[in-house]
């Protein structure tokens, strides 16, 4: 059963989200999607389904275009991780275990709210060393003024700060995050994505960590059966605390 929920940010926006539940279940499941996605995204909507018999599964927009919802224009990825924050503290005190998910910039906003009381994490092809990727794809983000348009085949609005702050993630930074992260990591890598070629992403210093990948699949694991392979190599981690 879905259920539509509310909740205001301490400096007046709203957030809006969704929850999946049975009514019974004494664990939880948050997930957080990356830059320009959304709550409805398939792996996510996937991912919702899939967990809703053990786990109440709670989706939200980190940005939204209805009535008090921020705009992806003034976001930055703090402002993305005090918003979970927020989430966490609203909703995750009645479950005895919480795990996160974070697709993307969703698993670099995971680690940057470092939240307390979690179980595990599985961050699905992680944003790492953004730093590195703004000098790789640099013909991608184009200047105007107190905004970078991003090109991706289509085009977004993000603001300065949002890819100030993204630049100031470097390996070093992100290695810092791992090793200051309280949960267990686990990263679920694209098999052909981006990110399986690098030497290192967020488990690679973590304590207790793992890595896992999904073969013949690209970024948002929309290829095949490679979402079914990639909730059950999650739903496997989460299960083992």
């Amino acid at each position: 059963m879905e259920e539509n929920w509310i909740l205001k940010t301490p400096d007046g926006h709203t957030i809006y989200g969704i929850k999946n539940t049975t009514g019974s279940a004494k664990r939880a499941v948050f997930i957080v999607h990356g830059l320009t996605g959304h709550m409805y995204e398939y792996q996510h909507k996937r991912a919702a389904d899939h967990f809703e018999e053990d786990y109440d599964v709670y989706r939200f927009n980190l940005y939204d275009g209805r009535e008090g919802g921020r705009a992806l224009v003034d976001c930055t990825i703090s402002t993305h991780a005090d918003d979970l924050n927020v989430v966490l503290k609203k909703f995750s005190g009645s479950y005895d275990k919480v795990f996160l998910i974070g697709h993307s910039y969703g698993g670099t906003t995971v680690m940057v709210a470092n939240p307390k009381k979690v179980a595990a994490v599985s961050l699905w092809d992680p944003s790492y060393d953004l730093r590195g990727i703004q000098r790789e794809f640099k013909k991608s983000y184009i200047e105007m003024g107190d905004y970078y348009q991003i090109n991706w085949g289509t085009s977004y609005l993000i603001g300065r700060a949002m890819y100030d702050e993204a630049g100031s993630l470097g390996v070093a930074a992100c290695k810092n995050l791992s090793r200051e992260f309280e949960a267990r990591i686990q990263v679920v890598l694209a098999g052909d994505g981006y990110y399986v070629g690098k030497p290192y992403s967020y488990d690679s210093f973590g304590i207790g960590s793992k890595r896992d990948i999904v073969a013949g699949t690209a970024h948002c694991f929309y290829e095949g059966k490679s979402c079914d392979d990639l909730l059950a190599k999650t739903q496997a981690w989460f299960e083992s605390f």
